[in-house]
């Protein structure tokens, strides 16, 4: 058996406790509406990727609903969860997380347990449905493909980490996707999912002590396997120069450009003071009449609405990258690309002045900050589905002691952090200039574009794979 369970941090109701495997277990009890919500969800996705893997672990996702011994076929499969009466199922594949959920009736949450232990324990992985699967998540590719969204963050991602640009991208390319075998998967499944790097999330209208029960029968001799991250995969690495791209998008608004500044960023696991100092920061900033946008209004004008002007960070176990971005309203009078240099520096004038300026946020500003925080922490909590969303993604990115902690961290925080944070990650450090906008706006200024060094994003150039398999062509 494994730890006895314990109160987990300030959360009424939540216990926590690791089986003998190393599997953990989280039980949320609320007894508001006779329904659980449970949980699979596994510390890999995207992260995991190799140049050779990139996409396989959402084809896997997929194959954990093509049947597995207890449910040999789909439908078999779609049928016991007809019986469970499953009201709300899904799976999902994130950079840093793979998941399945769904919410029963919570006389059934014993039957819950088994079906994600058999699901989860032995997927047959059969080679036909693996052929027909492939089918399915090409198309999905195939229409990223002539996403806007898709061509532009691809090309960003592939800039801002050139070294290893596979882990951010969880789609992969149809090539990777048609060139999976059976033992790639079975490679995928014994090394990845595995009891000692799952989580089982269960919350609701639950007995704990029944829930223990169940996991213990339908979990407790699944097998413990080596850490898949011993040792830990090598950091990602930033860009080592100023990288300019702009994207002709033609969803963009004409006579509007959209601008991101990004620099790679802290990763939580390795430097997590930064993590609370660059959350902070970006709440602070949201502020339309602060100092901040204020001061970037003043000195660049034409742009777009304080409102969208924003910095944010995105919270990663691999490959954590800071944003700060806004909309410029086009000046036919004026070089968009001349003004987009001024307000890179504008950008890099304040944040220096934010590092350098012990009272640039007030007392104030930190109090109606605290006040935030607190209202937020409860409103995470609302809700069994929602707070077990929002542990399940801080578990795989981070750890749960920091998710527990997150919000008195970030009460905590103040200026000396932020320009830790600053001068470690931002303040004179590379970083990715991008820019989306109208065709016709763009052919306008292509030429005082190709003059001041900006890469235009095409489908060609966007995506790492397609750079691979060049390479390998020559």
């Amino acid at each position: 058996m494994g730890a006895a369970a314990q109160q987990a941090g300030d959360v009424t109701g939540l216990q926590n406790y690791v089986l003998a495997n190393g599997m953990e277990v989280f039980v949320l009890e609320n007894h508001t509406v006779p329904l659980a919500r449970i949980q699979l969800t596994f510390r890999t996705g995207g992260m995991s990727q190799t140049p050779q893997t990139a996409g396989l672990f959402h084809l896997y996702e997929h194959m954990l609903f093509k049947g597995n011994k207890a449910h040999p076929t789909q439908s078999d499969l779609q049928a016991a969860m007809k019986s469970l009466g499953v009201a709300d199922w899904n799976g999902g594949t994130s950079n840093e997380s793979v998941s399945y959920y769904f919410t029963v009736p919570s006389d059934k949450t014993t039957q819950g347990i088994q079906f994600w232990a058999d699901a989860a324990r032995s997927p047959l992985l059969d080679p036909g449905e693996l052929e027909t699967e492939k089918n399915v998540v090409v198309n999905e590719i195939l229409g990223y493909l002539s996403d806007p969204g898709t061509i532009f963050e691809s090309a960003v991602d592939k800039a801002l980490f050139s070294k290893y640009p596979w882990r951010k991208d969880v789609s992969g390319s149809e090539a990777l996707v048609r060139a999976a075998t059976v033992q790639t998967l079975q490679n995928i499944r014994d090394t990845w999912y595995v009891p000692n790097n799952t989580a089982l999330f269960v919350g609701g209208d639950v007995d704990p002590a029944a829930v223990r029960a169940a996991v213990q029968k339908a979990f407790g001799d699944w097998q413990k396997a080596p850490d898949p991250w011993s040792p830990p995969p090598v950091p990602q690495v930033g860009p080592a120069n100023n990288v300019l791209l702009v994207y002709p998008d033609d969803q963009m608004y004409a006579g509007i450009v959209s601008v991101n500044l990004e620099m790679r960023g802290p990763d939580v696991t390795r430097d997590p003071a930064s993590t609370y100092a660059a959350d902070v920061l970006g709440k602070l900033l949201e502020d339309p009449n602060g100092k901040f946008k204020s001061d970037i209004f003043q000195k660049v004008p034409g742009l777009y609405k304080k409102e969208y002007m924003s910095e944010e960070y995105a919270t990663q176990r691999d490959g954590g990258f800071v944003t700060f971005s806004t909309l410029m309203v086009i000046n036919p009078r004026q070089s968009t690309f001349d003004r987009l240099t001024g307000l890179k520096q504008a950008f890099a004038d304040e944040v220096s002045s934010i590092a350098s300026t012990p009272t640039y946020f007030t007392s104030n500003d930190y109090a109606v900050l605290e006040r935030q925080l607190a209202d937020q922490r409860v409103w995470e909590r609302e809700t069994v589905d929602g707070f077990i969303s929002e542990l399940s993604f801080w578990w795989s990115t981070a750890s749960t002691s920091y998710y527990m902690g997150y919000t008195d961290q970030l009460q905590k925080t103040r200026q000396p952090d932020i320009a830790a944070f600053l001068n470690r990650y931002v303040i004179d450090k590379p970083a990715v200039l991008s820019v989306r906008m109208n065709p016709k706006d763009f052919e306008r200024e292509k030429v005082a574009a190709e003059k001041n060094g900006w890469t235009v994003i095409t489908k060609d150039n966007a995506f790492w794979w397609a750079d691979q398999g060049k390479a390998g062509a020559q």
